[in-house]
């Protein structure tokens, strides 16, 4: 059986290659096919993920594929899901006549004449520098790869004059941009009621609790316990005496960080402090938060968008700029949250957090960047490809 299996996935790589190389251009494309993905294969999410629900309502005839690592990922009916890296993979991308992706190094054919590839990104408004900001220091062949995206690329979506400037400036890319906001964005906006009872249902919460949500970044070189260790109920002893609520933490590492220590960081005990990795859409768990703590994550403009408490703890501010990344925004100053460089300083920001002034801040800054989240991207994202395909 081993050598059955092994046999299988050789042919199965080799026809995955001849279908991704010249064959494809021989390939006809279905002019009612739609093909999408969320990073490698890594479940059902992202902008793809409302873009494809939008698509859904429909009333045309579509062939909708996902292509996905596990094909026991649940979805809605309607979609075929493909196994991530198969030969069908590459045959559904050869044929489709609407791509949506959003990374730039996903393995896919060339793309064709006929074919639109829109590419939807996955950062949101952007905190770090990245792409030809850092090109020195990436890989050459994601390097590569990104400037092969940028050149297939028919569209680009924005949420903002800021983001504009970045895909302009940065991205390798001199195509069309269109400034719809971002679909994943929707539920922030529209903050759905049966979102927020799916959170706390499948963490079996109390609805009388209130939720913060612990969302720190990785770092690439320096990742130590002390960067990410937290005293969650001291946190939570000030919370509740503060608003007289009580507080559960959700705590959400980067997935760069699952093997990044030999013991476990957190002990979680399922009523105070709960794990929340493997939760599939971190949208979704913002949508129910209702206090956000991170560092340097762009979550905290996602949770921003949804009128959370944001607060900011980051104790390596000046080593995370010198070694890590260039961060666009002084976190000091130009963003709207209150920042800390421990916990003490924290707790001082909670116990001082005044929500007018707060308000007053976000509305500033998003003015400052020409934000647009107005709950209807997915809508006109959906209606664009539609157009596409009569």
């Amino acid at each position: 059986m081993i050598v059955v299996g092994n046999l299988n996935k050789l042919v199965n790589k080799i026809l995955s290659r001849i279908v991704k190389g010249p064959i494809s251009k021989y390939l006809k494309i279905s002019s009612n096919k739609v093909v999408a993905y969320n990073f490698f294969g890594n479940g059902y999410g992202d902008n793809p993920k409302y873009i494809i629900e939008k698509l859904l309502e429909s009333k045309q005839d579509l062939d909708i594929i996902w292509i996905v690592s596990d094909v026991s990922t649940p979805m809605p009916n309607g979609i075929r899901k493909v196994k991530y890296g198969s030969f069908q993979s590459m045959y559904e991308l050869a044929t489709a006549k609407v791509i949506i992706g959003n990374i730039k190094n996903f393995p896919k054919p060339r793309k064709k004449r006929g074919q639109f590839y829109l590419q939807t990104w996955h950062a949101g408004l952007g905190l770090k520098s990245s792409e030809r900001q850092i090109e020195d220091s990436l890989p050459p062949q994601y390097v590569e790869a990104a400037k092969r995206d940028a050149a297939e690329t028919d569209l680009m979506l924005s949420d903002s004059q800021w983001t504009t400037d970045i895909y302009k400036n940065w991205f390798w890319y001199d195509g069309k941009i269109y400034k719809s906001g971002f679909p994943r964005n929707d539920i922030l906006v529209n903050k759905p009621k049966q979102i927020i009872e799916k959170v706390y249902a499948f963490y079996n919460i109390k609805r009388s609790s209130k939720i913060v949500l612990y969302a720190p970044t990785f770092r690439d070189s320096n990742n130590t316990r002390d960067l990410y260790s937290f005293d969650f109920k001291r946190i939570k002893e000030i919370l509740d005496r503060q608003t007289n609520e009580d507080y559960v933490f959700l705590i959400r590492l980067h997935p760069n960080l699952k093997h990044a220590f030999k013991r476990p960081l957190y002990e979680f005990d399922g009523q105070v402090m709960i794990d929340a990795q493997n939760y599939p859409d971190m949208q979704e768990l913002i949508v129910a938060t209702d206090i956000l703590i991170t560092d340097y994550s762009s979550s905290m403009f996602d949770a921003m968008i949804a009128e959370k408490r944001v607060f900011l703890l980051a104790r390596d501010l000046g080593d995370f700029e010198q070694k890590e990344r260039k961060l666009l925004f002084d976190l000091k100053n130009d963003v709207p949250f209150s920042f800390s460089s421990n916990e003490n300083e924290l707790i001082e920001n909670i116990s001082l957090f005044d929500e007018n002034e707060y308000k007053n801040r976000v509305k500033a800054f998003e003015q400052k960047i020409e934000l647009l989240e107005d709950g209807n991207a997915s809508r006109r994202v959906a209606k664009l490809i539609e157009d596409r395909m009569l």
